[in-house]
């Protein structure tokens, strides 16, 4: 068996069944390995940046890792945003990437030249930052325990990519029979004092979870939802964290943030115990003053990323370093028999801030053009339940995580650490049997990543993507009005920034299109896109100066600073 014949056994043997790849002569035995392998598919996309985001969409949605095949040079470099992005947001991914000669490459990384080799890199000091594990295998027999150690640390604990590269005069030459795999690490088991939370959860006045994207990571959205029932106790949902709970929930208070929502800020200033699961805490989540983040509450952070919970920006009581899903299930068994104090006076009143401050208007149905957020909160409406959404980042990022009504059983994923325009994209790696995918993008982020329209058409993907065509970059073109006197640059095309009509674009690709605006059909239009089974691209006219609230706003003082408002005093100011 060829080192290329065991690299792509052994993923389909752990139960991958799809590579998204683009190709290239110093991956050719990758390639061709790929090619006979009857059990895995492959899908070739049209740039590497866009076949890591479908890998990192895959990962995410199928808990084992997406694998993107990438090769020599460009093809590597190219794919690093998708990588990137996959590192912060936990996303578990094999990067496979051909590389130069064996005797090329090591002379380049054993000397530090610039390049020996036609197109080649020493990869390893680019990208080991933003990896878990990166391997050059210059020797077949290195092959075993290379694979075996890289699917460990790409599921083991924090999740996320692992890197792979591959000269091309070893992708084919023979495993040696006497290779060996090597010993793995192992991780310390913790014994935490699960009682005295449970206990201290169940006695709180005004308890509150604040549950991250890392509940979805360590597969513990059920318990997060049991314990919330269990013990009467609501719960906040960062922007990782957005499907670990239906919209419906009684628990479900909101989604705080920069951009977020007044009863979930509310709730986070009032309550008196704060369980933070899984959530890093980012200033995005937090607002501008991290030291008075759920002042008034004792506060509990659980993380699988011991360096998260030494960040010293919030104050944090009990720090616990495991696993979510053992700490949620622990946490469960001991709250059987306890006799918790009654928080439904508590629950009531978070319920009440959701009804009196919503962020979709009912003026919001009358404007001209079409207000985004009234747009978005239709189509959640009209989406079915067993089906994904991916978000682009910018301003349909922050409208569509504000207004969506998520179901039971949707995933919602997003570029969140990175925030990387173009992200759309990454649907192609969230299709899967029985599941449609809604993927919503604004203008100015479909542009990064258009020519996927190709790879939608040629393999007829059941992906919907509404396009918020605004006219350029809606939230920079805000920044700029508020910050720097409406000196706008490259935000629109009366500052050197244009968009096409992506009708026009999606049909020169194949793939069958409409325009929705204000006065349409909305619901009927969305039903009708919905009902169909192939790929669909929509694009939406809608403002282009809409406002983005609420939000933690923010003022110029006289000295250039900027000095923002208080977590629970979001704009417009009550």
């Amino acid at each position: 068996m060829t080192v290329s014949e065991y690299i792509f056994n052994f993923l389909q043997e752990k139960g991958c069944d799809t590579v998204y790849m683009v190709s290239g002569s110093s991956a050719m035995w990758l390639t061709d390995a790929l090619q006979r392998n009857q059990a895995l598919k492959a899908v070739c996309c049209h740039h590497e940046q866009a076949a890591a985001m479908a890998a990192d969409c895959y990962g995410r949605t199928r808990g084992i890792p997406g694998v993107c095949l990438a090769t020599i040079g460009p093809g590597a470099t190219n794919a690093i945003t998708g990588v990137a992005g996959a590192f912060v947001d936990s996303s578990p991914m094999f990067v496979l990437t051909g590389q130069a000669n064996s005797r090329l490459i090591r002379y380049e990384m054993s000397t530090g030249i610039r390049q020996h080799g036609t197109q080649s890199l020493n990869l390893e000091p680019i990208v080991s930052p933003m990896v878990k594990y990166f391997a050059c295998v210059l020797e077949p027999g290195d092959i075993i325990q290379v694979m075996e150690r890289a699917w460990h640390e790409a599921i083991d604990g924090r999740k996320g990519p692992v890197w792979i590269d591959m000269p091309v005069d070893v992708q084919n030459r023979q495993v040696p029979e006497a290779a060996e795999g090597g010993q793995l690490p192992s991780r310390a088991a913790v014994s935490p004092d699960l009682a005295a939370i449970a206990q201290g959860l169940a006695r709180a006045e005004k308890p509150l979870i604040l549950a991250g994207g890392g509940v979805r990571s360590a597969g513990a959205a059920a318990q997060l939802n049991r314990l919330c029932q269990t013990l009467q106790i609501p719960a906040a949902l960062s922007r990782g964290g957005i499907d670990v709970m239906a919209s419906s929930s009684p628990y479900f208070v909101g989604r705080p943030g920069s951009y977020g929502d007044r009863a979930s800020h509310f709730a986070i200033q009032q309550c008196d115990y704060l369980l933070i699961l899984g959530s890093r805490l980012s200033i995005s989540t937090t607002g501008y003053y991290p030291q008075r983040f759920g002042q008034n509450a004792h506060k509990v952070m659980v993380d699988i990323d011991q360096l998260e919970l030494d960040k010293p920006d919030v104050p944090v009581d009990v720090k616990l370093c495991m696993d979510l899903k053992d700490f949620l299930e622990g946490l469960c068994g001991c709250c059987e028999g306890l006799d918790p104090v009654d928080h439904g006076a508590w629950l009531a009143h978070c319920q009440e801030m959701r009804r009196q401050y919503p962020n979709v208007q009912p003026g919001y149905a009358q404007e001209h053009p079409l207000n985004s957020y009234y747009f978005t909160h239709k189509l959640s409406q009209c989406a079915p339940a067993e089906c994904s959404i991916v978000v682009d980042t910018g301003s349909v990022c922050n409208i569509v995580s504000q207004s969506w009504e998520l179901k039971e059983g949707q995933r919602y994923l997003i570029s969140g650490g990175l925030s990387a325009m173009g992200f759309w994209a990454g649907a192609i790696g969230a299709v899967q049997e029985g599941r449609q995918v809604l993927a919503l993008s604004g203008d100015g982020s479909v542009q990064m990543n258009v020519q996927e329209f190709a790879t939608l058409h040629y393999y007829q993907l059941p992906v919907k993507l509404f396009v918020f065509q605004n006219s350029g970059y809606m939230l920079i073109r805000h920044n700029q009005h508020n910050y720097m006197n409406d000196r706008f640059l490259g935000v629109g095309p009366d500052s050197g920034l244009e968009t096409p009509d992506f009708c026009k674009v999606a049909a020169a690709y194949g793939l069958d299109t409409c325009e929705i605006a204000a006065g349409d059909d909305l619901e009927g239009t969305i039903r009708e896109i919905l009902g169909k089974p192939g790929p669909f691209v929509c694009q939406v006219r809608v403002q282009e100066f809409g406002e983005i609230a609420p939000k933690i706003a923010s003022r110029v003082m006289p000295d250039g600073s900027l000095k923002a408002a208080e977590f629970d005093d979001l704009y417009p100011f009550l």
